[in-house]
């Protein structure tokens, strides 16, 4: 019997790794968490785009594991908050050691005196392949659209996906988390793009190589 190869899912972020594991569902793959890999370490995303940042992460998390590893980046793009806000630092704009809590309570001080459709907002995720230490792939796709609410209820929030529990959809009268799994898979267009690029370059050049990838 032929092992399926093992795939590190390369980050510490719950909701992520839900994302990433759903990303890779029904594949040969077998998926790895990475607090299991104690050693490990959070990478300086010093790159200029989405891309360059997953592949950082990717790349450090295969080097380390010896084998094959996944990686994402993200951001919400708030045309409203113009050079104010930058995309690429969605998650460290209050900082880098803020809360959840904390990132959401300081977008929503820069969101002040905005209303209506200068609150509308667009997600952009990119995704990362690596093995053995070099890119294997990349995706990026972006499409997510929605408006981002007034106040933060911590008590209703998603822990590792902040701007979610703030995201709303005004036609369904909904947040991102409050969606049913039916709602999710027809308005998440980002991940849902990102997955059929993943699928789709998988059954076309993965499973050529995936021979080669560590077990």
């Amino acid at each position: 019997m032929v092992s399926k190869p093992r795939i590190l899912l390369a980050t510490t972020n719950p909701a992520k790794t839900e994302r990433l594991r759903w990303l890779l569902a029904e594949l040969p793959l077998t998926p790895l968490l990475q607090r299991d890999y104690p050693t490990l370490l959070a990478v300086e995303e010093h790159g200029t785009s989405f891309v360059e940042n997953a592949a950082l992460k990717a790349v450090a998390a295969a080097q380390v594991f010896g084998g094959l590893a996944i990686a994402s980046d993200g951001g919400v793009v708030i045309p409203a908050l113009g050079e104010t806000w930058d995309a690429l630092r969605t998650g460290r704009a209050a900082g880098p050691t803020a809360s959840d809590e904390e990132r959401a309570r300081h977008l929503l001080t820069l969101m002040d005196g905005h209303a209506g459709e200068e609150r509308r907002v667009q997600w952009h995720e990119a995704v990362a392949l690596a093995d053995g230490g070099g890119v294997v792939q990349t995706w990026e796709a972006a499409g997510t659209e929605g408006y981002l609410t007034e106040e933060y209820d911590p008590a209703n929030a998603v822990p590792g996906f902040w701007v979610y529990s703030l995201w709303r959809f005004p036609a369904l009268g909904k947040r991102y988390v409050d969606l049913t799994p039916e709602e999710l898979a027809a308005l998440d267009t980002t991940w849902g793009r990102l997955r059929e690029q993943l699928q789709a370059w998988w059954q076309a050049e993965g499973m050529a190589g995936s021979a080669s990838f560590s077990c």
